[in-house]
This record gives C-alpha cells, structure tokens and sequence, in this order.
C-alpha cells in the first residue's frame, strides 16, 4: 500500500485532486482549515454543474439556480443581452457538499487543521498545494509570490426585498477598472455583486459603490447592501505553463494547483473549474508503478488543457490588450465586439467549458457535454 499523498487546502483544486488521486488508487489526507464562504461570484457553467452531478453526485439545482439571460453591459449604458450560460451557488455550499461526498471514499482523508510550516511531520514527498491565496503559499512559492499578477476584488450577498420583474444576470465591463463587475441573481431574491479588478485596494471601494449605483439606476434592481463588501484577492498567470508549479521547501517538493499557482481566468477571473481542471490533471499524472507525481507530464496536461479551455490564443490576446492604458475607446470596442461576436463566443465556452476535457488535445476522455 502506498503512502498517503498530503494536500494542503480542502477547496476546489485540493478537493478534485483528493478525488482523481484516490481513483487512481492513491490514499490522500487532506488538510483543510475550515468550511466557508469565499468572497468571489459563484458562478459556474451549466454543463460544469451536470458534470458535477453526473460524475461526483452532486446536484446543484440547475433548473432553481439558472437565469435565462445575461447582459453584458459596457460604458454609455450600452448592453448586450445573450442566453444563460451558467448558475450561481454559494462556495461554502460547494465546498460542503464536495466533502461530504468523498468523506465516504476510502482513500480519502479529510483533517480540519490550520497548517504551518510547523506541521512538516505531516507532509508527504511530494506535498500537493492547493492553499490558494494565503500566508502559506506565499512562504512557499516564495521569491514567486512577487511575479504574480493579483485582481483585487469586493463580493456581497444578500436577499431583495422585492423580486426584479425581468431577472438577469449583468457583467459590467470597464477599462478603467481593468476588470468587471457583476451581479448574479438566483432563487428566492438572492443575489451576489461584486466587482474585481487589476487597481490599487484604494480606489477599488469607490468603484464598488459606483457600480452598484449603476446597476440600481440602469436595471431598476433594489440592492441595498447592509455591510461591507467582503475583500479578497485573485493570482492571475496568463501562461502557467512557463511559470514554476512544482517547489522544494525544507525537503519537501510542493505541487501547485488552483489559485496557487494563478489559474483564474485571465479575463473574467472564473476561478472554480480552473481549480476543479487542475486537480483533475494531476490525478492523470499519478503513476502507478512509481506511486508518484510525474510533473513533466502534469506540465504538459496542464498546457494542453488550459490552451483549450481558460488559456485560449483569444482570451490571451484580449487579456493583454485589457491590459494596455494608451488604446483608446476601449470601452465602445469591446461593445461593439460583443455585440458582432456574442453568439460565437458563447458557442466556444460550450464546446469547451473552463474545465478539463482532454488529455492532451488529441484523447477524449469520454466525458461529453449534453449542450
């Protein structure tokens, strides 16, 4: 019997590769702090929550949580409204049902313990880093922390107090905030706004209250946030494939994956099937015989994968000219884009959703999308 492999983080990416390891007969133990609700927009596609049932057993509720409409809402009250391509679900939820779910499978082990670098006596060789955004991850990617490019963002939750007659979903794009803002709507009046983006933590709030005006004024919605926002920030790398994923610490080699080593989306900042893909990714890279890791060829899924799905040539290109200060009219380009090219980008992240859906670009896993 092998030994149990540690991974540290019990979210999404360290959930999915406690539950593609053990598949492939690797026992885990999985160290997570707690169980709670990350500040961060919740939306995942609608074929990831049918993945999510049809594979794992867990229902999302598709049909409670999907809002038929999206608007893509740009500067000068311009707005492109497309059909609904995702759902909306707390984090805490997720993360409780995921657990437990593999709490009943019997190479996993899942420990509620806030880890340190103290705890060495618990890591495995090869240690899998799935601790996100924290105090860890920064003492162990080290020199790498400063490299990475972070989104600040602020996320509410809350009830209407009054149902909207014409419910739908909005992502605000701005340039000046080089990044979106969104309202998500779902059952019984929910709703979750926020806003992220790559600015200063000062200058951030005020956009916070601007948009939320916005939105208020130009759809008629009712928010009334009773506290303040929850702050949180997001690791963005646009090519995660040259940057570092794998780190020695005090003889111990640590694995990245999820936000651990920036694999949000690099235009809207989706960050859960990301996480999901690359926990997935790295249960391919177990080898049996060696009861190993083989990081070359997580490497080489994860720049297959990515360069499908959240990494595309496109969303590259439009991360970078996001990016820029001197092009002008961003704004009224991106609207007119949208509005020319809405139906054959919503076609794409269909076809293929922000999580893995082949080995290498060339094998199918046999997984389809039901569209």
């Amino acid at each position: 019997m092998p030994h149990p492999i540690a991974i540290i983080g019990g979210n999404i990416a360290g959930l999915s590769a406690a539950y593609h390891l053990a598949r492939k007969g690797c026992p885990v133990t999985v160290y997570e702090h707690k169980i709670w609700d990350k500040p961060c927009g919740g939306a995942i596609t609608v074929e990831y929550a049918h993945y999510l049932k049809s594979e794992i057993g867990i229902d999302i509720h598709v049909s409670d949580h999907c809002i038929p409409r999206i608007r893509f809402y740009f500067s000068r009250n311009h707005y492109v409204e497309t059909k609904g391509l995702f759902v909306t679900i707390s984090r805490q939820h997720l993360q409780q049902q995921i657990i437990s779910r593999l709490e009943k499978e019997p190479n996993i082990n899942i420990v509620f313990k806030h880890m340190t670098l103290k705890d060495c006596r618990l890591f495995s060789a090869q240690t899998v880093l799935a601790s996100g955004f924290s105090g860890f991850t920064r003492q162990i990617i080290e020199k790498e922390w400063d490299n990475r490019e972070y989104a600040q963002a602020l996320k509410y939750a809350g009830y209407n107090k009054k149902a909207p007659q014409h419910p739908a979903h909005v992502m605000a794009f701005d340039s000046s905030l080089k990044g979106y803002g969104w309202f998500f709507c779902g059952s019984n009046n929910y709703f979750n706004i926020g806003i992220g983006g790559l600015i200063k933590k000062e200058i951030i709030n005020d956009k916070y209250k601007e948009f939320v005006r916005s939105i208020n004024d130009r759809f008629s919605y009712d928010i009334c946030p009773e506290s303040s926002p929850d702050a949180w920030k997001i690791p963005i790398s646009l090519n995660n494939w040259n940057t570092p994923i794998s780190f020695y610490k005090n003889g111990t080699e640590f694995i990245g994956t999820g936000d651990a080593i920036g694999l949000a989306h690099p235009v809207i900042a989706a960050g859960i099937e990301p996480a999901w893909q690359s926990g997935w990714l790295l249960g391919e890279s177990y080898d049996r015989v060696s009861h190993s890791l083989d990081i070359t060829r997580y490497r080489h899924l994860l720049k297959k994968n990515l360069q499908l799905t959240s990494r595309k040539p496109f969303d590259i290109i439009l991360s970078r000219i996001l990016r820029l200060k001197w092009i002008p009219f961003k704004d009224q380009q991106a609207y007119i884009l949208m509005k020319l090219f809405h139906k054959k980008i919503i076609h794409q992240i269909k076809r293929y959703p922000w999580f893995a859906m082949v080995h290498d670009g060339k094998k199918e896993t046999g997984f389809t999308i039901d569209t």
